[in-house]
């Protein structure tokens, strides 16, 4: 869903000036009769965690400038408050960084829709949480999980349900846990309280006999990399790598040519 949100710009400029331009990963920039053309070429890369069980347990509170980032399940009631929430912690990352205030809350608000509504997979309750400080209701960051198809990861080009999953897919185990949404509110982050959200849905997850979680980021967020390096997560390979395509198009040949391979 996140390439919708990636603007086409054309900007007038000469070809020197078009040559000193910053580039992000993020993006595609092409030059055309006098314009700079910039278009979004989002590359997504998929990440898994071996969940494992903390001996104290997950966080209950993290310092904050003097106050207390407290943690609970996420309410029905807690998805309005957090739009604002999405929208700032994602305000300096790609596609939602080139947007105005109003157009980045739009955005906000309808990824989140996304993930309520299922879109994203079904949620997974028990994994996700809100983040708040101590006294004030307000949101000020969530991890939000959802369950994507059993697909094997490591070949995976999409993690979209092709048909409704079946009744009760979360209970019964039928797919991959997938860290769809994490954010902290800008002022709030490198504190700790993502990582804390993070210990909170792997609680949730190993009670319901889950061992692994996926997660994915797109290139060029390096924030977002450090993260997921700093919390243990194994990069996967990338499913669009020339090499990796290769691969699959020997195995492809190799059983094509074995009418016993399996």
């Amino acid at each position: 869903m996140i390439e919708r949100w990636f603007p086409i710009l054309r900007i007038p400029m000469t070809m020197r000036q078009f040559q000193k331009l910053p580039r992000n990963p993020a993006y595609r920039y092409d030059y055309f009769k006098g314009k700079a053309v910039i278009s979004g070429r989002p590359r997504c890369f998929g990440a898994r965690l071996k969940l494992r069980r903390s001996e104290d347990g997950p966080p209950s509170e993290v310092e904050v400038h003097g106050e207390r980032a407290v943690f609970r399940p996420l309410d029905d009631d807690d998805w309005p408050g957090l739009t604002q929430a999405f929208a700032s912690g994602f305000r300096r990352v790609p596609p939602f960084a080139s947007m105005s205030d109003r157009r980045r809350l739009e955005a906000a608000r309808l990824s989140l829709r996304s993930a309520r509504e299922g879109e994203d997979g079904p949620i997974i309750h028990v994994a996700c949480h809100v983040a708040r400080i101590e006294g004030k209701e307000r949101p000020v960051g969530a991890c939000l999980v959802t369950l994507v198809p059993p697909v094997d990861l490591e070949d995976a080009w999409s993690l979209r349900w092709k048909a409704p999953p079946p009744a009760e897919a979360v209970e019964r185990r039928l797919g991959h846990p997938h860290l769809t949404w994490i954010f902290v509110a800008p002022a709030l982050a490198g504190f700790g309280i993502g990582s804390a959200l993070l210990e909170h849905a792997t609680k949730g997850l190993l009670d319901l006999g889950y061992s692994q979680l996926a997660s994915s980021f797109l290139e060029g967020n390096d924030s977002s990399t450090l993260w997921h390096w700093r919390n243990g997560f194994e990069l996967l390979p990338y499913v669009g790598s020339k090499r990796r395509f290769r691969e699959v198009l020997r195995r492809l040949e190799s059983e094509q040519s074995d009418p016993d391979a399996t």
